[in-house]
């Protein structure tokens, strides 16, 4: 059995991670390659998913400042790895350390904007939808949020 690990990643893991963004947002679900990276991947806080019996990437997401939300995005796990929990465990770590962080402490709460057939995940995971059905890149969206929860 697998052990996973989750944390923030190096630049060799951020290489990883953005080719399986790539992978599975461009190959699989055909967004456009030119808006998959962009200008919050400089200054975004990654998170990588790592499987030790292998030793790479294989689930990230980003979480970027924007006011006093902390917005999450780009969260993907290698389809070969979708059904296991690593997805809603990555969010968990991700709230822990947004909690426990001195650089996110004006952040009340978590924001991201979920495929809206994906949305059913988010809510397991404590997310709450808000407002109208939005159009990105021909795709519907709906913006999620959960409070951070600090001790």
């Amino acid at each position: 059995m697998s052990t996973y690990l989750i944390h923030p990643a190096s630049d060799a893991e951020l290489k990883e991670a953005i080719a399986l963004r790539i992978h599975v947002f461009v190959d699989i679900q055909k967004f456009p390659l030119d808006e998959e990276v962009d200008e919050y991947d400089q200054h975004a806080l990654h998170f990588v998913i790592i499987d030790e019996s292998t030793a790479k990437v294989i689930g990230t997401l980003r979480v970027v400042t924007v006011g006093e939300d902390a917005k999450i995005g780009r969260v993907v796990v290698a389809p070969e790895y979708q059904g296991r929990g690593l997805g809603k465990r990555l969010l968990d770590e991700v709230e822990v350390h947004l909690a426990a962080s001195g650089e996110f402490t004006q952040c009340k709460r978590m924001k991201l904007g979920s495929q809206y057939d994906k949305r059913g995940f988010y809510e397991k995971c404590g997310y709450q939808a808000q407002g109208d059905i939005y159009d990105e890149l021909g795709c519907p969206h709906i913006w999620m949020y959960k409070t951070i929860e600090r001790k």
